[in-house]
């Protein structure tokens, strides 16, 4: 039978939180849980209620089961996706082998991501510094029927790890270090992240062959490889074998969805010495490049400006930085050094290159106009209703689009673009329709 507690979340699933703050009503007492007896019954409703509107969408196994507890509101905000939360757990799967492994998430948070592994691993450590996210997360997993999570309240900082993972010998080690200062502001660089992976790589690395990191979508990838590579300097300085050669990345896993990137995951192995793999995944679909293929690709630029087709990459392909790798593969061509923006025969685009398909968006170029001020005037008349695109152009897309005097619409999608060929460099106006 459900509590009060939870007959009130139920009952109050949509509300405003602001109106229900104001109006006069009785406020529930936690769950007769002895995990939950020191929370506040109206702090704990007012979160949950909150962190549940958010996670509706996001994780709808979690927004169904209404026996659940949120103490944040905003770690349902900053929490994994049940999509991404799969792919890591399919990842950790792969990295584990044959056999289930030990995982353990040192930077559990709200718990999605320990509560996937569990699926795939034979038992899960969740670690949590913050006490009331622990003693929710151990509520919520015993609701879930995930059994074999074990859950810590403990601090990571460096020299900690012994007592952790005192009993519990990982296959696995995973961290999404927090990336907000104690301002609440957002921070990228990893030594400003909570914990600081640099520090602790080296002894991370004594407690588990593999360490899989989830780090801000905004991250360079490769100043990001080269900063964790480089951190084999500070195990030889503590010890560390001197055959460790500092390869440390073995994979790069850049996921996107919904036209965003979501995950930027880093694969670490202490006894990798090869070249890393960038696999870029978007919308359910997978494309891996090496980086030795990222490296040495060069760019392939038109020899005329003929174009019939156009190939705008998505997020993961973005992020990734395989630009030149897609006229390699693809056989397409860029239409400048940094125009982001690729053209191919109608033959390649719709038949040889169909994997880009769910990496991107193609489109269809019914006219080239060259962008001078009665190009803008005569294309924007005739297609008034329309989307507007600027690439590597010496304006916004904003003040491109007030320059051609159109509203948002489906007459067409104008591309402002730089062209570079053989003969020529000039901006023009691609008047397109999205295939």
């Amino acid at each position: 039978m459900p509590s009060s507690f939870e007959r009130f979340i139920v009952e109050n699933a949509e509300a405003e939180i602001s109106r229900l703050l104001l109006s006069r009503i009785e406020w529930p007492s936690p769950p007769a849980d002895p995990i939950l007896s020191s929370f506040d019954g109206k702090e704990l409703a007012i979160s949950t209620i909150e962190a549940r509107q958010k996670l509706r969408d996001k994780v709808p196994e979690w927004y169904s089961l209404t026996s659940l507890v949120y103490p944040s509101a905003l770690c349902a905000e900053q929490c994994s996706s049940s999509v991404t939360a799969r792919y890591k757990a399919s990842l950790a799967g792969r990295i584990l082998g044959d056999a289930p492994g030990r995982i353990a998430d040192l930077t559990g948070g709200l718990g999605i991501d320990s509560w996937a592994f569990s699926s795939v691993a034979s038992e899960v450590l969740y670690n949590e510094r913050d006490s009331a996210l622990a003693s929710a997360a151990k509520h919520n997993f015993a609701e879930l029927e995930a059994r074999n999570i074990r859950v810590e309240n403990s601090e990571v900082v460096k020299g900690s790890l012994g007592g952790l993972l005192a009993g519990f010998v990982p296959d696995l080690i995973f961290l999404d270090p927090a990336r907000r200062d104690n301002s609440g502001g957002k921070v990228f660089l990893l030594e400003d992240c909570s914990p600081n992976v640099l520090d602790l790589i080296p002894e991370l690395f004594r407690y588990s062959r593999n360490i899989l990191l989830k780090l801000s979508p905004m991250a360079d990838v490769t100043m990001v490889v080269e900063r964790l590579n480089h951190s084999y300097e500070a195990a030889l300085m503590e010890g560390g074998s001197e055959e460790w050669n500092g390869n440390w990345v073995r994979e790069i896993h850049v996921v996107a969805s919904g036209g965003e990137c979501k995950e930027l995951l880093v694969w670490m192995d202490r006894e990798w010495k090869g070249e890393y793999g960038v696999t870029c995944r978007e919308d359910g679909g997978s494309l891996l490049f090496s980086s030795e293929e990222i490296r040495s690709s060069k760019a392939v630029l038109p020899e005329a400006v003929d174009l019939k087709y156009i190939f705008e990459p998505g997020k993961s392909l973005a992020k990734a930085g395989v630009f030149n790798a897609l006229c390699s593969r693809f056989g397409l061509v860029k239409l400048a050094r940094s125009t982001n923006l690729f053209s191919s025969p109608s033959h390649v685009i719709l038949s040889e290159a169909k994997d880009l398909f769910n990496f991107g968006k193609i489109f269809e170029v019914k006219e080239i106009v060259r962008m001078n001020k009665a190009g803008m005037r005569d294309v924007g008349k005739r297609y008034p209703k329309s989307e507007v695109s600027a690439r590597n152009i010496p304006l916004t897309s904003a003040e491109l689009r007030s320059r051609l005097g159109v509203r948002s619409g489906d007459d067409a999608h104008i591309f402002g673009v730089r062209i570079e060929t053989p003969f020529q460099a000039d901006n023009f106006l691609l008047v397109c329709h999205r295939i």
